[in-house]
């Protein structure tokens, strides 16, 4: 095996599921998985950030907007040097072999959510024309997780990454739903996914444009927070 990270050679038995069934086999060495940092410690209940209180700062702003909604945000890893990088290679400079890295532990993940409509977050089409994929939707197609396109994004913008905080809390709805979907959606669990958390504004237009299908209960899950 070759880490699609580091490029060394790895010497790995394949397992039997891996060699029988269509799992994704694991494409990533130890070391480089080693230094993404797992959401394990003490967290808010609501969105996985690490913190020393049951919850943040931020729900309690977004739960005084959305009192009607019982948010809920998992995520696998924090946001650290390792995971910016991968995020520039992966999204930014189009290494779509990436999509591969965390798809064992996203599939095991996902897995959890029987029963519920997976719906990745949209990029616009000028977006997806420059960089040739959804960043999301390749880490789900790579975890063989089935998904509902639910959302569009008609116009595009700038990178979340190059707004301050104040800027994306303030950014306006940018996604529509789609006409088509509203009924395979009502009354049904839905399954945001996005590939970071930052400060929630995203998800939160997402449910905002979803609700309009009425949904029986909406939570998200993100690869970083």
């Amino acid at each position: 095996m070759t880490c699609l990270l580091c490029c060394k050679q790895q010497t790995k038995e394949l397992l039997i599921n891996e060699f029988w069934f269509f799992h994704t086999p694991r494409v990533i060495c130890a070391t480089c998985l080693s230094k993404f940092d797992k959401v394990e410690k003490q967290v808010c209940r609501c969105c996985s950030k690490a913190c020393t209180v049951e919850l943040c700062d931020d729900c309690r702003r977004w739960q005084k907007l959305y009192p009607g909604y019982a948010f809920k945000n998992e995520s696998l890893y924090f946001y650290n040097e390792a995971m910016e990088e991968f995020m520039q290679r992966y999204k930014f400079h189009g290494d779509y072999r990436l999509r591969f890295v965390f798809a064992k532990r996203i599939a095991d993940k996902l897995r959890e959510y029987k029963g519920w409509i997976i719906v990745p977050i949209p990029i616009s089409n000028e977006r997806f024309s420059l960089r040739g994929f959804n960043q999301v939707e390749g880490l789900l197609l790579a975890s063989n997780i089935r998904f509902c396109s639910a959302l569009i994004k008609p116009v595009d913008r700038a990178y979340q990454s190059h707004k301050t905080k104040k800027e994306r809390l303030q950014e306006n709805q940018p996604f529509l739903l789609m006409e088509k979907v509203k009924s395979k959606l009502c009354y049904k669990k839905i399954l945001f996914v996005d590939d970071i958390y930052t400060t929630g504004r995203t998800l939160f237009h997402a449910y905002d444009a979803i609700k309009k299908a009425w949904p029986k209960k909406v939570q998200t899950f993100t690869l970083a927070r």
